[in-house]
């Protein structure tokens, strides 16, 4: 049996940033430097390394030093290692300062502008020990953060089931189309989404979900759309559509946000998929923090009140 080599022994935290350091400045001399030592101790730990891992670890050039393959992987970890180490800090610190439990909280724009921000304050109201670090996404980027473990709980709209994700329904919102009062389509009770192919639109994000949905119907009927601009959010968007630069498509709901912007008729979008559920996600692959849990929790059982 092969004797294990006593890697373990010299994988401490200094070493770990070291080695982060050098992938980083390209330079020994650089990476000691920044770190606070002189250089002739950071060979030291470096050669003590090479000898546990039983491979060379850096290519010295006369530009400087460069990580070999076996380097390389080290300082793939090393970097894993060192955000694992600052994320337990922070939870310690918040422990200390009476914080129970820390989630990394991803949502769409849409979920932002509706119903999360108050669900959100009830919730922390009721738990105080428990902190949220809210990040606006993409429905896109949302589903790479939670698939990469870089996120706790996502909350946006799917297109059906996604693999690596258990979904959980929150929130259904209504879509309906913004015009201008002088549209000719203004006056209408409700319009079907073939009647506004011919229009200039104002679209959100690509990797929004909407957009996405948008651009999906628009294939259907063998078109594209004709944009006429594109912005980031769902107040530029009424804003835009007020000054009479396209028609746009968002949810209802987040219109009663947008009192400020006078002029604008809101009609029913007539489709099957105008009506829309947003949902609560997490990983698949690992089991929610009790914190994560309580917040679902609370959060499913806040779509079930009126309001």
């Amino acid at each position: 049996m092969k004797a294990r080599r006593p890697l373990l022994d010299h994988l401490n935290l200094s070493t770990l940033k070291l080695i982060a350091a050098i992938e980083r400045e390209g330079s020994l001399s650089r990476a000691a430097a920044t770190l606070h030592i002189v250089p002739s101790a950071a060979s030291r730990r470096i050669t003590q390394l090479e000898a546990a891992t039983g491979s060379p670890l850096l290519d010295r050039t006369a530009r400087g030093v460069e990580l070999t393959a076996a380097g390389l992987s080290v300082a793939r970890y090393a970097r894993a290692m060192i955000d694992d180490v600052e994320a337990l800090d922070d939870e310690l610190q918040n422990l200390q300062a009476g914080v129970s439990g820390r989630i990394r909280l991803v949502a769409s724009i849409s979920a932002i502008v509706q119903h999360l921000p108050q669900d959100l304050a009830l919730f922390l109201h009721q738990h105080p020990s428990i902190k949220i670090e809210l990040a606006e996404h993409t429905s896109a980027d949302i589903v790479e953060l939670l698939l990469q473990d870089r996120a706790d709980v996502g909350v946006f709209v799917a297109e059906g089931d996604i693999p690596g994700l258990t979904l959980r329904p929150y929130r259904s919102e209504r879509l309906v189309v913004i015009l201008p009062a002088a549209h000719r389509f203004a006056k209408r009770k409700r319009l079907r989404f073939d009647q506004l192919l011919e229009e200039e639109w104002v679209e959100l994000p690509p990797g929004t979900a909407l957009a996405m949905r948008v651009a999906k119907e628009a294939l259907k009927h063998g078109v594209k759309l004709r944009t006429r601009i594109q912005v980031k959010g769902m107040d530029s968007c009424s804003r835009m559509v007020q000054c009479g630069l396209g028609i746009g498509l968002l949810p209802q709901a987040s219109l009663e946000q947008q009192a400020q912007f006078p002029n604008l008729a809101f009609v029913p979008l007539d489709e099957p998929w105008a009506h829309r559920v947003s949902s609560l996600a997490v990983s698949a692959h690992s089991e929610p923090t009790p914190a994560s849990r309580t917040l679902l929790q609370a959060l499913m059982y806040a779509s079930k009140l009126p309001g």
